[in-house]
C-alpha cells in the first residue's frame, strides 16, 4: 500500500480515537498502519532531518525523554516523540504518523522515542536512532519479560542493530556491560553518581543484578546506594565499574527537588532540578549527556533540566481545593522502594493510599510486593488505605509489615473520595498506583480538577 493512503487512514483513525476519548491515540493507528504495511515506520523514521534518540531501562523512561524533550526544543529542535508514553512498536509508529504531513514531510527535526525494553530490537532497527540511553535494568514485570538477564539480551539485540551512539549508566552492572553490544567502544559513554548524602533502606533486598555477568560471582561494593547501584567490582577482576564521561557529586535532595554537581571533562558544573529523589539525578545525567553529545553545552543543559515538571503519574502533583495530592507512579520494589524513602520517611503525619492492579499493562505476577520495604513504615507516621484490583493482597502484605490499614476497597473511585475526604484542610496524601491504578486515578481526578492529557 502508498505510504500515503496509509498515513491518511491512520490519521483517520488518530483523530476519532481523541474525539470519543480512548486513549489518545498513542496506539491503533501505528497498530493499523503496521498491518497495512509492516514497514510504515522504517520509512518514516527515514524522512526525520536530524535523526532520533531512544530511551530505554526499567525505570524513568517517561520522565528522561521529558528531560530531553524539553533540553532538544531549548536548542532549536521540533520533536517527534511518543509522549503518551506509548512505547512499544505499534506506539512509536502512531508518534510518527501523527507529525507527518498528509503529503510525507516533517515539519519537525528530531525524533525522540522512549522504548519498552522487550520492544527494542524491533523498534532499534526500525528506528535507526543515532543515539540510545539505558537508565537501568531491574525485576519487573517478570510474566512479560522473564528475569533480567532477558530483558538485557534484548536491549543487546536493538543496539546490535543500529550504529547509535550509546548512553550506559555505569552503577548498573548489567547496564555497564551492555558495551559488549556497541559496534564500536568510541561509541560507548558512561554517566553515575559519585556519591550520595542518603543511606540504603534497612530493608532493601532489590539487588537484581549484583553479581558478575561473566563469572556469576557476587560482585564486591565500595559503594551501594539502592538494590544493585552503586560501585562495583568482580572479585576475580572481571569487570567492574567504568569511569563515567559525566558524574554527579554534592547532592542535596528533598521532596521537591535535587541539587548537585555534575562533572564533564574535569569541569563542574551547578545543577538543580525540581523533581525529587536520587533516581531523578539518574535521569537527568542521562538527559545530560546525550545532550552533550549532540552538541549542546552543559550549562544549557542544566537551565533547560530545571524548568522541567513532571511527567504524567511520576511525582504530579494534584490540587483538590485545598488538598494536595501527589501521585507516585510504582511498577517494581526498587522503584517502590525509592518512593518510600524519598516520600514516606518523614517524622510528621502521612497520609498514604496504595492501589494495586494486576492489569496486563502493570505484570500479572505481584509477588513482588513481598520485596518492597514497607517494613520502613509506621504505625505512628502513617495512615494508609489501599484499593485496586488487588487491594486485598495489598492490605495482607501489610499486615505482615506489621502496618495497619485504616480502609480496604476494591473501587478507584470510592477509595479514592474517601481518601480526599479524611485529609484535614490543607493536608498532603500520597497516592502510589500501579500503572493502570495511575491512568484510572488520573481519570477520576480529572472529573474533579482540570488535567491535560497524557498525550499533551
Amino acid at each position: 500500500m502508498p505510504v500515503v493512503l496509509t498515513v491518511l487512514i491512520a490519521k483517520t483513525l488518530l483523530r476519532l480515537s481523541r474525539v470519543v476519548g480512548r486513549g489518545g491515540g498513542s496506539a491503533l493507528p501505528g497498530l493499523v498502519a503496521e498491518r497495512l504495511d509492516p514497514q510504515i515506520g522504517t520509512k518514516l523514521a527515514k524522512r526525520i532531518p536530524h535523526g532520533s534518540v531512544i530511551v530505554t531501562g526499567t525505570n524513568g523512561k517517561t520522565t528522561t525523554s521529558k528531560m530531553l524533550a524539553r533540553v532538544l526544543t531549548d536548542s532549536g529542535e521540533r520533536l517527534v516523540a511518543n509522549r503518551a508514553g506509548s512505547n512499544l512498536s505499534r506506539g512509536v509508529v502512531s508518534a510518527l504518523i501523527e507529525h507527518i504531513s498528509v503529503s510525507g514531510r516533517y515539519k519537525d527535526t528530531m525524533g525522540l522515542f522512549e522504548v519498552d525494553e522487550a520492544a527494542m530490537p524491533a523498534v532499534a532497527a526500525m528506528i535507526q536512532p543515532r543515539s540510545i540511553v539505558v537508565l537501568n535494568l531491574f525485576r519487573d514485570q517478570l510474566d512479560r519479560y522473564g528475569e533480567l538477564d532477558t530483558t538485557a539480551g534484548l536491549i543487546g539485540r536493538g543496539i546490535a542493530a543500529t550504529k547509535a551512539q550509546l548512553y550506559l549508566n555505569a552503577d548498573d552492572p548489567l547496564v555497564a556491560s551492555l558495551a559488549s553490544y556497541a559496534t564500536s567502544l568510541e561509541r560507548v559513554s558512561y554517566f553515575g553518581i559519585d556519591d550520595v548524602p542518603t543511606t540504603k533502606l534497612t530493608h532493601d533486598v532489590t539487588a537484581d543484578s549484583n553479581t558478575c555477568p561473566k563469572c556469576g560471582r557476587a560482585l564486591n561494593y565500595s559503594k551501594s546506594f539502592f538494590g544493585h547501584i552503586g560501585h562495583y567490582k568482580c572479585p576475580k577482576g572481571h569487570i567492574e565499574r567504568p569511569t563515567p564521561a559525566m558524574s554527579a557529586d554534592g547532592i542535596t535532595l528533598n521532596d521537591r527537588s535535587a541539587s548537585f554537581m555534575v562533572k564533564v571533562e574535569g569541569e563542574d558544573h551547578q545543577a538543580k532540578i525540581f523533581l525529587p529523589g536520587l533516581y531523578n539525578i539518574y535521569n537527568a545525567l542521562a538527559a545530560t549527556a546525550v545532550g552533550n553529545g549532540l552538541g549542546i553545552a552543559t550549562d544549557s543543559v542544566l537551565e533547560s533540566l530545571s524548568r522541567v515538571q513532571a511527567a504524567f503519574g511520576r511525582v504530579e502533583v494534584v490540587s483538590v481545593g485545598s488538598k494536595r495530592l501527589y501521585l507516585l507512579l510504582v511498577k517494581n520494589p526498587t522503584g517502590f522502594n525509592q518512593v518510600i524513602h524519598t516520600f514516606l520517611l518523614k517524622n510528621k503525619q502521612q497520609n498514604v493510599l496504595f492501589v494495586i492492579n494486576d492489569n496486563f499493562a502493570d505484570g500479572r505476577d505481584i509477588s513482588w510486593l513481598w520485596d518492597v520495604a514497607f517494613e520502613e513504615l509506621t504505625a505512628q507516621h502513617h495512615t494508609i488505605d489501599v484499593s485496586g484490583i488487588r487491594a486485598a493482597d495489598m492490605a495482607l502484605r501489610l499486615k505482615y509489615a506489621d502496618m495497619p490499614v485504616r480502609h480496604t476497597n476494591g473501587s478507584i473511585g470510592k477509595a479514592l473520595n474517601q481518601f480526599i475526604e479524611q485529609l484535614p484542610e490543607n493536608g498532603t496524601g500520597y497516592i502510589v498506583p500501579t500503572y493502570t491504578a495511575m491512568l484510572d486515578t488520573r481519570k477520576k481526578l480529572g472529573r474533579k480538577v482540570k488535567l491535560s492529557g497524557v498525550w499533551e
